[in-house]
């Protein structure tokens, strides 16, 4: 009951900017989905802007524009959600298709005994290299994060 009265003042005061940190944390779902609704309402008439911090990426998934993405203190991207997610793509395949140089294109890739799964952040590359014989998705933002975290890329 706390979360929400804090929400509910924090709310009431009609800023044009609000800054959150997991504000969806401990919430049941019903409240969170119905939070999320308010606050996407909000910034529907672009007068006002939401900054939060959050691990529940289903949630900047349902309502972020811009997606800002720190890992170990380095900065990864900040731009649109959408371009974001049009960018980067997860390949699935056979481990035979993995050698030293595939390898290098990836950011991170995750091996098991059926075949391989891995972040690129070159969707046309990845094309082009794997063409049919390899299958491209779409990521989410927790493949991102997952890949990301896994494959010891540094950043600038």
């Amino acid at each position: 009951m706390k979360i929400k009265y804090s929400l509910a003042v924090a709310l009431s005061h009609e800023a044009d900017l609000l800054i959150m940190d997991e504000p969806t944390s401990g919430l049941d779902p019903v409240f969170r989905r119905e939070l999320l609704d308010l606050l996407a309402d909000m910034i529907q008439d672009e007068t006002r802007s939401i900054i939060f911090s959050t691990h529940i990426t289903t949630d900047l998934e349902r309502i972020a524009d811009y997606i800002t993405f720190i890992h170990q203190g380095k900065l990864v991207f900040n731009e649109a959600k959408d371009d974001v997610l049009e960018r980067y793509t997860i390949v699935k395949g056979d481990t035979s298709l993995l050698d030293s140089d595939i390898r290098k294109h990836f950011i991170g890739i995750r091996e098991t005994a059926v075949g391989f799964e891995a972040l690129s952040d070159h969707k046309a590359e990845a094309e082009q290299l794997f063409g049919r014989f390899a299958l491209l998705q779409r990521p989410t933002l927790e493949d991102l994060i997952y890949f990301t975290a896994k494959g010891g890329r540094k950043y600038a």
